[in-house]
């Protein structure tokens, strides 16, 4: 809760403490904060740097992160501007436009902010600004949980929470130590307090304090920076039992990426290009078939956050990547390319009241994400009865041409596409070397990412010498239908057991079958015979028939066994096998092991599934991010449920189960 002093300086009620000083909130913030790290003068040689990185603790009223995001954009910066910023009690954006209104200078930088701010899910919620040059992820959390799911480190800290007598847990020596994974040698830090608990817990977390005169009434100010080898030692590079696993640390950087090779373009492969390219990498895109061919090529595709009953994996991965769609979406695509017109998605035999109510509930999901309607489809036509039926609404469910953003995602400055095949990839120097099929041309790059659906192991398995990753084919049709007078009342994508748009250029698109088995490129009768069956038991009053089929239109998706994505570096099996047997095992609990070393320059994105719309915006940012080693736009538990590595590891724990209960009856 906010409330306000005569002077409109806000406070916290929860804390009773003021946001900022009284006197010059933003003079406060420029001395404190941006004069305490240096940045000005950090700025003016950045050595080359391509990004540079800020962690704060204590977001509030976003006073910091937009004197930093003005003080950047005032200097022209060759160098992109990554913030992070973890704050347990987000303020509305009303406060905060009330706020920040004090300060007339921060005008513009408000202005794009609070376009999209808002609808914040518990966990990472990343925002672009400033044509990407500007990457914002508020972090709503504690900051304790918080600090150890950020991967990645940083350029320079600030340390902005309440004042210690108010909310010393923000400032214990435990909270403190966190900071240690997250610095580098020479990150900085900055805060407005010397209290005794504050300087002793940075010490101990291995910073050189020095007090410098304060701002305004407070007579002093603390600064330092982090001290730390640039080299990991022995300890850090074995360790026993971490508790997080090991393999997925970000120990692969041992190239720079300056160009990169993207096999496959079609909705994942794009995405990532045209992310890669924002950030100044020179990116090849190959694919024999064309921009998105294949699944990616269909006419139209909808999406919807999937959220379990309770919080997993999946269901936060998705959210978090729904929000960012949208948000992407809605500053890039045309309104004909993408539509965020409402999902209803109705009750099924398998997802019942009380599940779908129970995911809301679980994932504390604010109303502009979902919520629960007990009349059906909100502002329907009354005379469609089929449409008052209970469930779930997503207000910014959205519809979207994949193919089109796929050609204005390749079409950006630094993208080369090639309707080539690439044959062969092999080590060349410090990277990588692809030969293309009926070409004499050779591609030379740093990096490769394999993004190339169902073929994803193809060219990997020369390299590995044997199968990497366990994607499978999976067969889908949808049909179009043309609209009727009856038809054109619906307004929103209606979903159950399959989806049905509202006319898009005269089409609604119903689909779509799922078959693992058959995998008939051709369109089948029984298929389509089965999808209009589903539409006229679920909404009799539009009386569809056969005679209303268009077209019918048969794709395939990459699925992995647990229906959830890959996203991350490439790593020699065997090596994998070799290090990582047998850990689980109670007589080797002490044993150590070493962090994985992966292929330099080799990645993988893929096994999107039915998802590939919402999980290609993030997932790119996620693998950019991986790659040039900026810190992460998802939590550190995702990152590990993602990484392609997991597969191998559920293998090895199956076979050191085995041969547990094989040992316990010797």
């Amino acid at each position: 809760m906010l409330s306000w002093k005569e002077n409109r300086t806000p406070v916290s009620e929860e804390f009773d403490d003021i946001y900022f000083s009284p006197e010059n909130g933003l003079s406060e913030t420029e001395h404190v904060f941006v004069e305490g790290n240096g940045l000005r003068e950090r700025w003016k040689n950045p050595e080359g740097k391509r990004f540079f990185s800020v962690l704060e603790l204590g977001f509030g009223t976003g006073l910091n992160f937009f004197a930093t995001w003005k003080e950047y954009a005032e200097r022209n910066r060759d160098f992109e501007l990554h913030y992070v910023s973890i704050e347990k009690f987000p303020i509305k954006k009303e406060e905060i436009e009330k706020a920040i209104a004090a300060f007339p200078q921060l005008g513009p930088f408000l202005a794009e902010f609070v376009v999209f701010y808002g609808d914040l899910l518990p966990g990472i919620n990343r925002f672009t600004f400033s044509e990407g040059k500007v990457r914002f992820s508020l972090f709503y959390a504690d900051a304790g949980d918080a600090l150890d799911e950020i991967s990645g480190t940083f350029d320079a800290i600030y340390l902005d929470g309440f004042a210690p007598s108010k909310n010393p847990d923000m400032w214990d020596e435990s909270l403190m130590r966190k900071l240690a994974p997250l610095s580098r040698n020479g990150t900085t830090f900055a805060t407005f307090t010397v209290a005794r608990i504050v300087r002793d817990s940075l010490t101990s977390a291995g910073f050189t304090l020095e007090k410098k005169p304060g701002y305004g009434r407070k007579r002093e100010m603390l600064t330092g920076f982090f001290s730390a080898s640039d080299e990991p030692s022995a300890s850090a590079e074995r360790q026993p039992s971490p508790k997080k696993k090991p393999w997925c640390g970000r120990n692969f950087h041992r190239t720079k990426t300056h160009n990169a090779a993207i096999v496959g373009a079609g909705i994942a492969g794009t995405a990532l290009a045209y992310s890669l390219a924002q950030r100044g990498i020179s990116v090849v895109l190959l694919d024999p078939n064309g921009l998105a061919a294949g699944a990616s090529g269909i006419p139209g595709a909808i999406s919807h956050p999937h959220p379990t009953k309770f919080p997993s994996p999946t269901s936060l991965f998705t959210l978090r990547a729904f929000g960012y769609a949208v948000r992407f979406l809605s500053g890039f695509a045309s309104s004909e390319q993408f539509s965020p017109i409402g999902l209803f998605h109705g009750t099924t035999e398998e997802m019942d009241s009380e599940r779908l109510r129970s995911s809301i509930r679980t994932h504390s999901l604010p109303e502009g994400i979902a919520f629960w309607s007990e009349t059906g489809v909100p502002g329907a036509d009354p005379a469609l009865v089929s449409l008052s039926k209970k469930g779930i609404f997503y207000p910014k469910g959205f519809w979207t041409q994949p193919r089109s953003i796929a050609r204005k995602a390749s079409g950006q400055n630094g993208i080369r596409f090639l309707q080539k095949k690439a044959v062969t990839v092999s080590p060349r120097g410090n990277g990588w070397e692809l030969s293309l099929s009926e070409s004499e041309e050779t591609i030379l790059a740093d990096s490769v990412i394999f993004c190339n659906s169902y073929s994803l192991n193809d060219l990997l398995l020369p390299i590995l010498g044997e199968e990497f990753l366990p994607i499978r084919k999976v067969r889908g049709q949808l049909i179009l239908l043309e609209e009727t007078p009856t038809s054109s009342a619906i307004r929103n994508i209606l979903c159950a057991e399959h989806y049905l748009t509202p006319s898009i250029e005269g089409k609604h698109i119903l689909g779509s079958t799922f078959d693992e088995f058959d995998l008939n490129p051709n369109p089948r009768k029984e298929d389509t015979d089965r999808l209009l069956s589903y539409v006229r038991e679920k909404y009799p009053e539009m009386n569809w028939s056969a005679q209303n089929v268009l077209s019918e239109i048969v794709g395939f998706r990459a699925q992995t066994p647990d229906r959830f994505p890959v996203i991350g570096p490439v790593f020699d099996p065997e090596r994998f096998r070799d290090a990582y047997s047998g850990i689980d095992l109670p007589k080797n609990r002490f044993k150590t092991y070493p962090s994985l070393k992966t292929i330099p320059g080799l990645y993988v994105f893929g096994g999107l599934g039915s998802r590939g719309i919402i999980g290609s915006f993030l997932g790119a940012e996620i693998l950019a991010s991986l790659i040039l080693d900026e810190p992460a736009p998802v939590e550190f538990s995702l990152l590990e449920a993602l990484h392609p590595g997991r597969f191998l590891y559920r293998k090895i724990r199956k076979f050191s189960e085995t041969e547990k209960r094989s040992s316990e009856t010797d």
